[in-house]
């Protein structure tokens, strides 16, 4: 596997008057691993999260890098951090709207897919005439595939996890609890809250909605440590900022004009203990595509690759890829 870091010039496509840069890092496989028809997953973070999310490196740990898992299965997987977020350019997050999001992902995205099909990603790796580009997304960044897909027609497939195209709501302990962190967005809709960090965060459990109850006490500390889910410091695989648009992702129907347009094959993935209240009604939301799954993987709350069942959740999303990459078109 090489992994590979390139930052790709969006300036055109953000239209903010400045330049804007996303930052990417490519794990291509051993080239003798390609399907007749690669993949290339396009990983997108949550909120609060970097494209390092992807990658996850724990001292003491092994196993939770989901890039290096797919790329060892002969997947190319590119992780993006998308505008606002990491060690993109970080513009006045107030700028960054949901048009904004999806017009820079989707520049990005169809760079990076040219130079993989003229071989100049890097040296030695061939030129490949035929990809199929599934965008993928956690969270945040499941919203950032809907959008992108929705607007620009970007992918051959898409995998928004941890997201709902209905209404994403964070679970919570009771129904009490539940109904509560709804409320909390309501202002939004009045245009008395703009962003998360003015959000109330008020009696709301981001650790039983984030991590199940079986993640290694370290691990789960390196994540809450500098706060949550505004941090005041991150690790390597978090992010201080938070494009301030994110807050409206969770009022009802934020996707719903989106995920209507996708004529894509879809595979909706959740955890057990996950942000779409009803996770069997997703498929509605897509009712332009033939060919929606869904998948809930057990004792896993909202951050999947911290669960002791990521690697179900890996190997589902590697074996749907290459199912519809190789089915006729």
């Amino acid at each position: 596997m090489q992994k590979i870091e390139r930052r790709i010039d969006v300036t055109e496509a953000a239209a903010l008057d400045e330049p804007v840069e996303l930052a990417v890092t490519l794990y291509l496989p051993d080239p003798a691993l390609l399907p007749e028809r690669p993949v290339a997953i396009f990983a997108a973070p949550g909120g609060g999260y970097s494209r390092r999310y992807f990658d996850l490196r724990f001292s003491g740990h092994e196993g939770y890098s989901e890039a290096s898992w797919h790329a060892e299965r002969g997947t190319i997987y590119i992780a993006v951090d998308h505008i606002g977020v990491g060690e993109s350019t970080i513009p006045d997050l107030s700028r960054i709207t949901f048009p904004t999001l999806a017009a820079t992902h989707d520049s990005c995205v169809r760079q990076i897919l040219e130079m993989l099909r003229a071989g100049t990603v890097v040296k030695d790796f061939p030129a490949l005439s035929s990809v199929f580009a599934v965008g993928m997304g956690q969270s945040m960044g499941g919203g950032v595939s809907i959008l992108t897909q929705g607007r620009f027609a970007t992918f051959d497939a898409i995998a928004p996890c941890g997201v709902s195209a209905i209404h994403t709501a964070l679970p919570q302990r009771d129904r009490a609890a539940f109904e509560h962190g709804k409320e909390r967005f309501e202002p939004v809709l009045e245009g008395k809250i703009t962003s998360h960090e003015t959000t109330s965060h008020e009696g709301v459990d981001y650790r039983y909605a984030f991590h199940w109850e079986d993640v290694p006490d370290d691990i789960l500390h390196e994540d809450m440590k500098g706060g949550y889910p505004i941090r005041r410091t991150s690790p390597d695989f978090g992010s201080l900022t938070i494009p301030h648009c994110a807050v409206q992702m969770m009022l009802p129907g934020a996707f719903a004009e989106d995920a209507a347009r996708v004529t894509v094959p879809v595979l909706v993935a959740n955890g057990e203990r996950d942000t779409c209240p009803d996770p069997h009604a997703e498929a509605g939301a897509y009712r332009a595509s033939r060919d929606v799954a869904i998948f809930i993987v057990p004792t896993m709350a909202h951050m999947h690759n911290f669960a002791s069942t990521r690697r179900q959740l890996w190997q589902r999303l590697h074996d749907w890829c290459r199912m519809v990459a190789a089915a006729p078109e």
